[in-house]
């Protein structure tokens, strides 16, 4: 008889190096021939502002069906693996791998939506060690049961996308990435249904990482075909040792599921804020931009920090009284400042009208008349004439802002962060064939052969 088995593992990776898709797509190529795929592996971005992540809090889940005795070889092997691979000599890696066979409780798709805007802490992950279809290997403190048990709950029944990534051979890791700049254009130009690639506003390409992890390239998109074109257009140059495309939850938005009142906000959450600008944008050192917004319930100060670039100067043009809502993390009290919305997105829901005051023109010359005094009207220093009765001009200012949604360039954007090429873009209920599956993954994993 044969089961499913859902495979989650996080914290493997560190600042100094590693990442936890690399050690997956090992994990593929030594299961692939063993069991069938149900899934592409899934890539699942969890809450960007808890202060312990690595680079993107990204953790790995595999779906896998077999009989039973190939799965226990599975679990041995990705025991083994991790425990080979894993950045263990870093103090701050705490690898976490969760096994899940068959149907997945309602209780982990809570747990899985939660991690992605809120703390959570390691008891609270470790309580589903009671539950008789799942088991939790944890190494160090093992917080990283924590995403391993995010990525198994998050099925991505609703929005996803896809990313193909390249890995480099390891004595390439560290060294500079070698790749033909233009290609990377040509690719992004003929395939529209890949996003984020390019930055052109800023000159940028977005495709390489520039850490010393293990990843040559990443290429986003709508489908697992389009994101293979692009691959195919872009000219590596130094050899690629292996290939694999992720589904993911990437450019989602999915951190940004709920509202909150002001009162309700807590450190390091991913909140949706609706307020009114209380405190005037103004810069402060560093280049970061800072305002305030109040609700019902209290204020907050919003920050634009220095690397969203143009971003900061669209939202100086705000105004006290204008109602916008705005997308964040929540960064910390510090010494110096206070609890504060680091801004990722803002919508303009309506502006306030600005206007300024004007003296009227005299009848006679046309000119701009002066103050006669105190309740003494206006008078022209050109033809002397007294107007007791004119009144001041009221003249309504054009706003430099306007009733939308903004957006910081490309270069800040976050991996959750849906950006303006997927604006009315969503792939929910789209069907995973797995027979599609499993002919697009036998194609990457048979590149390792042919390079």
């Amino acid at each position: 008889m044969k089961n499913e088995l859902h495979i989650g593992f996080d914290d493997t990776d560190s600042l100094k190096g590693s990442c936890t898709t690399h050690l997956a797509t090992i994990i593929v190529h030594e299961i692939f021939d063993q069991v069938d795929f149900l899934d592409f592996p899934n890539l699942i971005r969890l809450n960007p502002n808890i202060p312990h992540k690595t680079r993107g809090n990204g953790a790995v889940a595999l779906r896998i069906i077999g009989e039973n005795s190939d799965l226990e070889s599975v679990r041995e092997l990705v025991i083994k693996t991790v425990n080979n691979m894993a950045r263990l000599d870093d103090e701050n890696t705490n690898p976490g791998i969760a096994f899940l066979t068959n149907t997945i409780p309602k209780e982990i798709k809570q747990f899985s939506l939660r991690a992605m805007w809120d703390v959570i802490s390691i008891p609270e992950a470790e309580k589903f060690n009671s539950f008789s279809n799942i088991d939790l290997i944890k190494l160090g403190n093992g917080r990283g049961i924590i995403g391993a048990l995010g990525a198994i709950g998050n099925q991505l029944k609703d929005d996803f996308t896809y990313e193909h990534l390249s890995y480099r051979l390891p004595e390439n890791f560290g060294t500079k990435r070698k790749i033909d700049r233009e290609s990377i254009l040509v690719a992004d130009k003929a395939t529209p249904l890949t996003f984020s690639n390019v930055d052109y506003e800023y000159n940028s390409v977005m495709i390489t990482p520039r850490g010393a992890d293990p990843v040559f390239s990443g290429i986003r998109g709508e489908t697992p075909e389009e994101v293979m074109k692009a691959w195919n257009l872009v000219k590596s140059l130094e050899e690629i040792a292996m290939l694999m495309v992720y589904r993911t939850n990437q450019h989602t938005n999915q951190h940004f599921p709920k509202d909150f009142v002001i009162v309700q906000l807590k450190p390091h959450r991913s909140a949706i804020v609706h307020g009114v600008v209380s405190k005037t944008p103004h810069y402060i050192e560093g280049s970061h931009l800072i305002f305030s917004i109040k609700d019902d319930t209290g204020e907050i100060d919003c920050a634009a920090y220095e690397p969203t670039k143009r971003f900061r100067g669209e939202l100086s043009n705000l105004a006290i009284g204008d109602n916008i809502t705005v997308f964040g993390g929540i960064r910390p009290a510090e010494e110096k400042h206070p609890m504060t919305i680091n801004v990722e997105r803002l919508r303009v829901d309506s502006l306030v009208k600005m206007t300024s005051h004007e003296n009227p023109f005299c009848d006679n010359c046309n000119a701009r008349l002066k103050s006669a005094g105190k309740n003494k009207g206006f008078k022209c220093q050109k033809c002397s004439t007294v107007y007791r009765d004119k009144k001041q001009i009221k003249k309504e200012l054009p706003r430099n802002i306007s009733l939308k949604e903004y957006l910081p360039p490309i270069i800040a954007h976050r991996h959750l962060t849906k950006p303006i090429e997927r604006e009315n873009q969503n792939n929910k209920n789209k069907q995973i064939r797995k027979s599609e599956v499993k002919r697009i993954m036998k194609l990457l994993l048979d590149f390792k052969n042919e390079s």
